[in-house]
């Protein structure tokens, strides 16, 4: 079993186990906790320690600002006179909590008392109205930390629900992906090799820390365009000498040298013809080819901050899909 399918596994059991009332809320936590872990979600593995460990404080005794934003914002939070506080008791503390202040409720009575005396009868009042006032407090503690564990056990519940959803829609889309690749690799083989070539370039290049390096993977994945788009051109318009073409919507676009987007365009639309379905596969290629070269224009005018090693890694996905976008539709 791989770490997602315990995740998953751990989700499952959070979300049975509340809904069921099976588990202890502190155990709600405890899974939550290592849901967080074997999902490497840092973010949330933070709040979680403080869940279980108690919320850092400072000399003073006083929540530090950023755990206590956390825990406003994860429904520790309360408004009273006007003011914004939050309540620090762990998940343990008000299970504890409850089940003690239950007993005592129960056992916290005036049968079994004797007085005497001229006053008996004023101190059996006064015994009744003391024993009445402290029940009382002890059943609105009771209600008070009812109320906040559940606020809990809701966060610990919507933190595994979510994680749950993410997770099997992560499973279903890399199942889809790999169905894809199959598809897409096969594709790829008909490439000359100096189109491979080019392909090949782009490994190792997001491995290091240099964003220089990024930018050439950005210009390799526009000269692996204009690689296929030529290719493709002379492959379906083999003796073509027409400098421009015309397109279904009466557009004449320009073919000849370096135009590799509108040679892309002209072989899209021309195994769109062919393809018994609909695709809207063209749109999508012109869209990635203005997006990447926006990012080679930014380069060459020296801003280097949009070029990060995620904007280099989405660029190469984005490639290899619309590339097996087009050669899937041969």
């Amino acid at each position: 079993m791989d770490k997602i399918e315990k995740a998953l596994e751990a989700c499952e059991k959070v979300i049975d186990g509340i809904e069921d009332s099976t588990i202890t809320t502190e155990s709600a936590l405890l899974l939550c906790t290592k849901i967080a872990r074997l999902t490497n979600d840092e973010e949330n593995m933070i709040w979680l320690q403080y869940e279980y460990g108690g919320y850092p404080r400072n000399i003073e005794g006083k929540v530090i600002r950023d755990a206590w934003n956390i825990a406003y914002k994860k429904g520790r939070g309360f408004q009273e006179n006007g003011n914004s506080y939050i309540f620090t008791e762990l998940a343990s503390e008000l299970e504890e909590k409850i089940i003690a202040q239950q007993k005592a409720v129960g056992n916290f009575t005036t049968n079994g008392a004797s007085v005497s005396g001229a006053q008996a009868l004023i101190a059996m009042d006064r015994l009744t109205e003391n024993v009445h006032r402290s029940t009382l407090a002890m059943v609105k503690g009771v209600s008070v930390a009812k109320e906040r564990l559940s606020l809990l056990k809701a966060q610990y519940y919507e933190y595994a629900l979510k994680k749950q959803i993410e997770l099997t829609f992560g499973n279903v889309a890399t199942s889809v992906f790999m169905k894809y690749r199959e598809r897409v690799d096969l594709a790829f083989s008909d490439l000359t090799k100096e189109t491979l070539l080019k392909l090949q370039a782009i490994e190792g290049k997001l491995d290091s820390d240099n964003p220089e390096m990024y930018s050439q993977a950005l210009t390799t994945c526009r000269r692996l365009f204009e690689s296929v788009a030529v290719e493709l051109f002379d492959k379906y318009f083999p003796e073509y000498t027409n400098k421009t073409y015309k397109t279904k919507s009466g557009k004449e676009i320009d073919v000849s040298g370096d135009h590799y987007k509108n040679k892309l365009s002209a072989v899209i639309e021309k195994l769109e013809d062919k393809s018994p379905k609909k695709t809207i596969v063209g749109s999508d290629i012109i869209y990635l080819l203005d997006w990447i070269d926006n990012l080679i224009n930014l380069q060459c005018k020296g801003v280097h901050s949009d070029i990060t090693k995620e904007t280099a890694e989405r660029c190469i996905l984005q490639t290899y899909m619309c590339l097996g976008d087009i050669l899937t539709l041969q």
